[in-house]
């Protein structure tokens, strides 16, 4: 009776470890539908990765990654300076060359003075633009499907790739509950003992 009592929940916790073990490995295998007959074989995700591609970019872009999330981001103040000093950078680049290609004319004109006035023009002209560059920025954005993008990129993924994508986000759950499994079968052949026991 006693080596019952030890080698019963051993066995029960080992069936429950492999039963767990099994299911989950059966989410991403077999790849490939096997016809079994009756019923056909396949694994859950491969399966439904249509759906699960689908999902995922509705999930993106409705709570993590939205259009609005990015244009708001993208219209600061900070990226307004930078994309103007952008602009202003390319200006200045074409003045000065045509101010080398047209030298003789401009100092007719006022040379450098001249030059600097219309460095000052452009300037303000692009103080005025940025808003309406970021604003048509944002309209473009928010044209863009984050949903679709996100389905062709996962649906397009191999099933190898698609099953660690998976396991990097939820590899330590689906391990404690291959260890659960072994846990309650163990807890489970303790019980059968017990009754054993109690009706021995």
């Amino acid at each position: 009776m006693n080596l019952i009592m030890w080698i019963l929940p051993l066995i029960s916790a080992g069936i429950g470890w492999v039963t767990n073990y099994v299911a989950i490995k059966m989410l991403f295998h077999p790849r490939k539908p096997i016809n079994l007959g009756l019923f056909t074989l396949h694994g859950v995700f491969p399966r439904r990765k249509d759906t699960l591609a689908r999902r995922l970019g509705i999930i993106v872009e409705k709570d993590l990654f939205t259009p609005e999330m990015i244009t708001e981001k993208l219209n600061t103040e900070d990226n307004k300076a930078k994309l103007k000093a952008a602009v202003m950078k390319r200006i200045n680049e074409f003045v000065d060359e045509k101010a080398v290609q047209f030298g003789p004319m401009l100092q007719m004109f006022g040379g450098d003075a001249m030059i600097d006035q219309i460095r000052d023009g452009m300037e303000k002209s692009v103080d005025d633009m940025i808003p309406k560059l970021m604003e048509d920025l944002g309209d473009n954005i928010t044209a863009i499907s984050i949903q679709d993008i996100v389905y062709e990129k996962v649906i397009h993924f191999s099933d190898q790739k698609f099953e660690d994508l998976l396991m990097s986000v939820i590899k330590q759950e689906l391990t404690f509950i291959e260890i659960m499994g072994a846990v309650l079968g163990f807890l489970i052949g303790l019980v059968q003992v017990g009754i054993l026991y109690y009706l021995g």
